[in-house]
């Protein structure tokens, strides 16, 4: 088993190119094999489960990947919260066709509601996820990393959804490296923390409902509460694009005071001043307003900036 820690970056299409240049700039500027542009991949993954979502409720997820005429099957769990980062088990196998082998599933610790198996004869494909994927090794500083650029399409029975998206994946170091590249390239691309995985929004076509954080038990733990809304920040973010309803921008903004409340001066007035920008971008139409917010660098640089600080605080 590998445990993934990986940083997850939302934008919008017209801004991939830009993000790639950016990459490629970082490695042409390089003499070593540490920082260097990958093969572009197509990558095509059958999501498995059965019709009551018995494997999503017990928090994994499962599919067979294909790639370069090669089939991966991948077990993965939900894993620990990380504040606005993914931190999950995984479990990969070759295998010789896009057929499942669950006996391998033996190697893999399963939640108590999937051990008896006896989901395994009622499972079906639920969605699929095809895109291209281009990929750079990064080193910055003391930390190494992949970066991946992913776009494409999640597609079900229930309808389909788009993947416009950037992963820094953790492979050495620690996860301040992450933050401070993710940084570097949020002053010059228009990019937002997300938290929704691929799987989460093939499931969310089915049951078109957005996946929120749990709320807290001890409220009165400001650093608990910080992490709470920031996760709902990022949630409505994602859903405000999924959704395409600009109504979304009120419980949005609701977020962020809630947040702006539980952080310290510098960061508290650094939100302040987006929520102002936010507010002026009002008058603007529906349709307008989305693609006008998905171009602001102003707000992935406080998302970045909130989410390394509530980091290092859960340290």
């Amino acid at each position: 088993m590998a445990t993934e820690l990986e940083l997850k970056l939302m934008l919008h299409s017209e801004y991939l190119k830009s993000a790639s240049d950016f990459l490629d700039e970082i490695c042409a500027s390089s003499d070593t094999d540490e920082q260097s542009r990958q093969p572009t991949l197509a990558l095509m993954n059958a999501y498995f489960d059965t019709e009551g979502a018995d494997l999503m409720q017990g928090g994994m997820a499962l599919r067979i990947r294909a790639v370069n005429n090669k089939f991966i099957q991948t077990v993965k769990t939900r894993g620990s919260n990380r504040i606005g980062m993914h931190a999950r088990g995984e479990w990969e196998w070759f295998v010789p066709s896009d057929q499942l082998d669950l006996s391998l599933l033996s190697d893999v610790p399963l939640p108590e509601s999937l051990q008896d198996m006896s989901w395994c004869s009622k499972l079906i494909e639920v969605y699929r996820t095809d895109f291209e994927r281009q990929v750079w090794n990064i080193k910055s500083q003391e930390t190494k990393m992949e970066v991946v650029c992913d776009q494409g399409l999640v597609t079900s029975p229930y309808g389909e959804d788009a993947i416009c998206e950037l992963e820094l994946e953790l492979k050495e170091g620690d996860e301040a490296g992450l933050y401070q590249f993710a940084l570097q390239l949020a002053e010059r691309v228009p990019v937002q923390v997300s938290i929704v995985s691929k799987a989460q929004k093939g499931v969310r076509l089915k049951y078109g409902q957005i996946e929120f954080p749990n709320k807290p038990v001890n409220t009165s733990n400001p650093l608990e509460l910080a992490a709470y809304w920031y996760e709902v920040w990022l949630v409505y973010w994602e859903a405000m694009y999924f959704m395409k309803d600009e109504a979304l921008m009120q419980p949005l903004r609701h977020s962020m005071a809630q947040l702006k409340a539980c952080l310290p001066n510098e960061l508290a007035q650094a939100l302040g001043c987006l929520d102002g920008e936010l507010e002026q971008q009002l008058v603007e139409e529906e349709d307008l307003l989305l693609k006008k917010l998905a171009g602001m660098t102003q707000i992935g640089i406080t998302m970045l900036t909130v989410g390394q600080w509530l980091n290092q605080q859960a340290v």
